[in-house]
């Protein structure tokens, strides 16, 4: 609440900013989310530090209220990013493994946090849904870790 007040307070204050910001969520979630990074900068230039998911969920709460027809202000984008987020971070540690590895990688414990995923995801709670991704995120590294270390032990034998 504290971030969209201060994001809020920037955008009244500053015809620039409000301009750059309609221009943001007109062009789509993405651009919105990627020049957070200008809105953070600006709001710690004036004494508001914000962590960078508040700063994210500032700017979409705004994009929802004032500009509802916007692609930026559209649920389904915003979460297809945080998945995504999470999905290339993961991508990153399934390369690095060997075909053998990946037939036995065991992602069940991951699958688990699906639930939790469509829950958040249909009340549209931003908060839940990325305490349910990083949960997935969490289970799958765990399985990574796994078939690593059973590939080591396979290696020591």
């Amino acid at each position: 609440m504290r971030a969209t007040t201060a994001v809020a307070g920037l955008l009244k204050e500053r015809r620039e900013w409000r301009r750059f910001f309609k221009s943001c969520c007109q062009t789509s979630a993405l651009r919105l989310r990627s020049q957070a990074w200008q809105f953070r900068d600006e709001l710690r230039n004036r004494g508001d530090v914000l962590p960078v998911e508040e700063a994210e969920d500032a700017l979409f709460d705004l994009a929802q209220k004032l500009l509802p027809a916007a692609p930026a202000a559209e649920w389904s984008a915003w979460a297809e990013l945080v998945w995504e987020d999470a999905l290339a971070r993961l991508q990153e540690h399934y390369a690095g493994l060997s075909p053998e590895e990946r037939e036995a990688l065991d992602l069940s414990r991951a699958w688990k946090q699906n639930e939790h995923i469509v829950a958040a995801s249909r009340a549209e709670d931003r908060a839940a849904l990325r305490e349910a991704v990083r949960g997935y995120e969490q289970e799958a590294l765990a399985g990574f870790r796994s078939i690593r270390a059973a590939a080591k032990r396979m290696g020591a034998a």
